[in-house]
């Protein structure tokens, strides 16, 4: 029953329409009203919204009264929302009755009324009940009058809506790949299989593109259940594949494949006490990145290169930037950085470093590392060797040339040795003489 503000409101209204000291105002076109959409495909069990518009054609309107009808066997309002509305004062706030398919109001806008081309007067929100088609029509007792005083129904037009209601198709198969499993994750593998499920379908359509909302034709590729393809490029692809069932093509399932076959960006190993220190926990620092899945973790291998060292027992294990070593003995070393990103993809990047030792820091057990090269000890030992034949050689070939004039030279040499010898000799002898003594008896 209407409330005592109700019927203030309706007499207040009347009272500027029909007594208020208004000019007339010439009308220069009709107006009409329409709904927004005006048509329109909808599935069954789904909603949507249907508002009501006006175009006063320059016209200044003061009063809207409408009724509407709609198939109430295939459609039923759910909210005849006022909102967002033009109209100010509601005479008979909008009603509905979804069991003979009517919906009423009055309503208005106080002097001096409104002039709109695409002005909002309600917004109602159906629910599909049903498949098949309708209209929504406006009834005999709508009309629309004119702020002039005389309260004139300039309305000229009216302009129905007509939907068609589908039934909801089959739900599409269900999707999974025993190669690329979890869709939110990347893999390095550029082969998908994919494989789905049959539920009475007779038919599938698929197709695999770079759109999410891509959409199967209606032409049967396969009576199989499983398809495998070869991506041309990394990046997210999308599995479509709708089923054919009774003759209806169902919805359409899709599945997301996410590939990355790049490795991490090239990247370099940097010491920070150089390529030769006495530092036994020398630290290192390494830096990548990822453009596609995404740099996921490093891993770090020690390769021993003396020669008892065998680099099979060497192996790699996790590590983060930066990192410092658990001490090294002196000896040289390679050192791998293996960067993984999250498809399983790496690239390494290696650097040697020597540990010497503190009193002749460029002698290692493996060699001897000068910075701008190394030599091992057996090449070392091989260098010598043949410097020392080198010479021996070279001493054998001088004596060879210089022998006769040796031989010469100390020739000479011993002949003046000797004839000094002999003439101290001879000067000698004579205070060495022996006196002879007579004894007599």
């Amino acid at each position: 029953m209407p409330t005592g503000r109700q019927f203030f409101g309706l007499f207040l209204f009347i009272t500027m329409v029909i007594f208020g000291n208004i000019p007339p105002v010439k009308a220069a076109e009709n107006a009409s009203l329409y709904l927004s959409p005006s048509s329109g495909s909808f599935l069954v069990g789904s909603t949507f919204d249907v508002s009501i518009i006006i175009n006063t054609a320059g016209n200044s309107v003061n009063l809207i009264e409408a009724e509407l009808s709609f198939p109430r066997d295939k459609i039923q309002i759910i909210n005849p929302s006022i909102g967002k509305s033009l109209v100010e004062v509601w005479a008979t706030p909008p009603t509905f009755s979804n069991q003979e398919g009517r919906v009423y109001f009055v309503g208005g806008v106080p002097s001096p009324g409104i002039q709109t081309s695409n002005g909002v007067i309600l917004t109602m929100t159906f629910r599909v009940i049903a498949s098949g088609g309708g209209e929504i029509r406006f009834g005999n007792r709508t009309r629309t009058l004119a702020n002039d005083g005389a309260g004139t129904n300039i309305l000229g037009n009216t302009a129905h809506s007509s939907f068609t209601f589908r039934p909801v198709p089959p739900e599409g198969p269900h999707i999974s790949s025993p190669t690329h499993p979890n869709q939110d994750l990347f893999y390095k593998n550029a082969y998908p299989v994919l494989i789905w499920t049959k539920e009475g379908a007779s038919e599938f359509s698929y197709t695999i593109d770079r759109d999410p909302n891509g959409v199967p034709d209606t032409i049967s590729e396969t009576t199989e259940t499983s398809a495998s393809f070869e991506t041309p490029e990394d990046g997210a692809w999308y599995f479509h594949v709708r089923a054919r069932k009774n003759g209806i093509w169902g919805g359409i399932s899709t599945f997301i494949l996410n590939i990355d076959t790049t490795p991490p960006a090239a990247f370099t190993v940097q010491l920070s006490s150089g390529k030769r220190t006495a530092e036994e926990r020398p630290i290192i620092r390494f830096f990548t990145t990822d453009s596609r899945s995404g740099l996921d973790h490093y891993e770090l291998k020690i390769i021993p290169l003396a020669k008892d060292a065998s680099a099979d027992t060497a192996f790699f294990f996790e590590v983060t930037n930066p990192y410092q070593f658990t001490p090294l003995k002196p000896g040289r070393y390679t050192i791998l950085i293996r960067a993984f990103d999250k498809a399983g993809n790496w690239r390494d990047a290696e650097e040697t470093i020597t540990i010497s030792h503190t009193i002749l820091p460029f002698v290692s057990a493996e060699g001897i590392d000068m910075t701008l090269f190394f030599l091992p000890w057996d090449t070392v030992l091989t260098i010598l060797f043949f410097l020392v034949l080198i010479l021996i050689l070279i001493i054998g070939g001088f004596w060879h040339i210089h022998k006769p004039h040796i031989h010469s030279s100390l020739k000479s040499d011993l002949a003046i040795i000797k004839d000094a010898l002999t003439k101290k000799h001879s000067s000698v002898e004579p205070s060495q003489k022996p006196h002879n003594n007579t004894f007599h008896e």
